[in-house]
């Protein structure tokens, strides 16, 4: 039986990403290619992008540099100025190999942090949680845009033939990945900051979460990602705006995705 998920991966499969392992060495310069080739898909990164930014300018005061985890394909630099972008590979989009469970960073050295998409590859992000806490400065933010827990996300994870999986069960803050990007559990940021916000809460006494947002109905989906083709055209951007509005009272539902910003507090 082929599922329906394999059957559309088939048919609309993006020319590049045909025969592209997502942990390959080649996997970031064809998803950069993917990116500049989609407008709509460039658009909702955008969309993302613009989630860091009022931290960004909420700490203009403070001393620190602006750091980028896990930057891929992505140009988040174009928002951000002055960003230093690291991944856990080299590549050419990034300035520094850097390992998420152990920062390159001294004590107290970095006003911001920011993460689109990658702290639920993290293998432990528990780890990256204490490490973050510890090279911030007071005031400072660690800002995350992560998978929403909700129907529309676990059927479009089930459905399609998807990289990742979804499992809001887990016991522990442990990711099954074993490469840069394959086998990541979308759940993984929904269970740290929903479902066991009192465990966070009391693990790093000094991360304090700010309300989360909710966003990304269908503006991704439509995109096809840096799998598909996308599924609209790029004419179609205003329809998807005026969709993103109408659903906007429910994201927390609807959405796919949501915004976890933190901000460390001083020590008492």
């Amino acid at each position: 039986m082929i599922w329906p998920g394999t059957l559309i991966k088939e048919i609309w499969q993006h020319p590049l990403a045909k025969g592209v392992r997502v942990d390959g060495a080649n996997a970031i310069e064809i998803h950069r290619r993917i990116l500049q080739s989609k407008p709509l898909l460039r658009r909702n990164y955008l969309r993302w992008y613009r989630e860091c930014f009022p931290a960004f300018e909420e700490t203009k005061g403070l001393r620190g540099e602006v750091v980028e985890i896990g930057s891929g394909a992505g140009f988040l630099e174009e928002i951000i100025p002055g960003l230093v972008k690291t991944d856990v590979v080299p590549s050419p989009y990034a300035s520094r190999v850097v390992d998420a469970m152990r920062l390159d960073f001294g004590d107290e050295t970095l006003r911001c942090i920011f993460l689109i998409g990658v702290l639920h590859h993290i293998p432990l992000p528990g780890k990256f949680l204490h490490e973050a806490a510890r090279c911030l400065v007071s005031g400072g933010r660690l800002v995350m845009v992560e998978p929403n827990n909700s129907f529309f996300q676990r059927f479009l994870t089930r459905h399609l033939d998807h990289y990742e999986y979804f499992d809001d069960n887990i016991e522990d803050w442990v990711n099954g990945s074993t490469g840069r990007m394959d086998n990541a559990n979308l759940a993984l940021p929904w269970v740290i900051f929903v479902r066991d916000r009192a465990r966070f809460e009391k693990e790093f006494p000094l991360l304090k979460i700010k309300p989360i947002r909710y966003h990304t109905f269908l503006s991704y989906v439509v995109t096809g990602g840096m799998t598909y083709r996308a599924f609209l055209p790029s004419l179609a951007a205003p329809l998807v705006d005026c969709i993103e509005k109408a659903a906007s009272p429910f994201m927390q539902k609807l959405g796919t995705g949501m915004t976890i910003d933190v901000v460390k507090m001083g020590r008492n």
